[in-house]
């Protein structure tokens, strides 16, 4: 399968568990949803890695558990506690390294911080430095109600950072935000590598992937970048009944696409 599934489909089920499940599955491609500190240890680690290279599973992201915390901790206007929270932000990227993860996803900070989007851009480049120094690249999802939820911040963090910027566009996020997808992708260009996928109508902003009216196969098709970006299907977990239905949605979007 080249269409991948995130552990935070399965929320709150135990982080291992998930991974379990996705193996026994058969599914390939996966993104670690990390939900407490203590998942981020070295004995954890080896568990969730033992599964994954035992099963020929390629964990290609991992997103913080403290995202909810990110405009606090790391994009406010009090310098002091960006500082202090930088050994939390370089265990999520040692995490990833031990996993061979490409990127650690981060929601970023909020409208109404008081920082400058400059500022915002400075914070990343400084995390992103210390990702790359373990070998994992810090990745910027747009999130409803966060900054990153407009198509022209990403467009100007894009032009600010330059290559030292990776996007995760989340189709659920730009429904919620009123946003259009593709233009959400053409403001991330071709620095939009990780997408992840999920379906709605008019009744649900968040359904598993061929179950409501998204065109999947005109905007997975929409450009070179989105083609090549890598995919996961992530819902929110009243989005389904039993665990099955989200396998069963996620090969057939693959068989849909490839």
């Amino acid at each position: 399968m080249a269409i991948g599934v995130s552990t935070a489909c399965f929320y709150p089920n135990l982080t291992e568990k998930s991974v379990e499940y996705l193996a026994e599955s058969g599914v390939k491609e996966i993104e670690i949803f990390f939900n407490s500190q203590s998942e981020t240890n070295v004995r954890f680690l080896s568990k969730i890695k033992k599964i994954s290279d035992s099963n020929n599973m390629r964990i290609i992201a991992v997103h913080s558990y403290f995202c909810s915390y990110e405009p606090y901790l790391i994009f406010s206007d009090y310098e002091r506690r960006f500082d202090d929270c930088l050994p939390f932000v370089d265990s999520l990227f040692d995490a990833g390294a031990v996993l061979g993860a490409d990127y650690a996803i981060i929601h970023g900070g909020r409208p109404t911080g008081k920082i400058s989007d400059e500022a915002y851009f400075e914070r990343f480049l400084t995390l992103y430095n210390r990702g790359i120094e373990v070998g994992v690249k810090l990745a910027q999802e747009n999130v409803n109600q966060f900054r990153s939820s407009s198509p022209t911040f990403i467009s100007d963090m894009k032009k600010y950072l330059g290559e030292k910027v990776n996007f995760v566009l989340d189709v659920k996020q730009c429904v919620r935000s009123g946003v259009n997808f593709y233009e959400m992708a053409d403001a991330m260009g071709d620095s939009l590598k990780h997408i992840h996928l999920s379906d709605h109508n008019d009744e649900f902003d968040c359904m598993l992937p061929l179950q409501g009216e998204f065109d999947f196969t005109s905007f997975l098709n929409y450009s070179e970048v989105i083609k090549n970006a890598t995919k996961m299907v992530e819902v929110y977990n009243w989005s389904y009944k039993n665990f099955d239905e989200v396998i069963d949605s996620a090969r057939q979007l693959d068989a849909l696409i490839y």
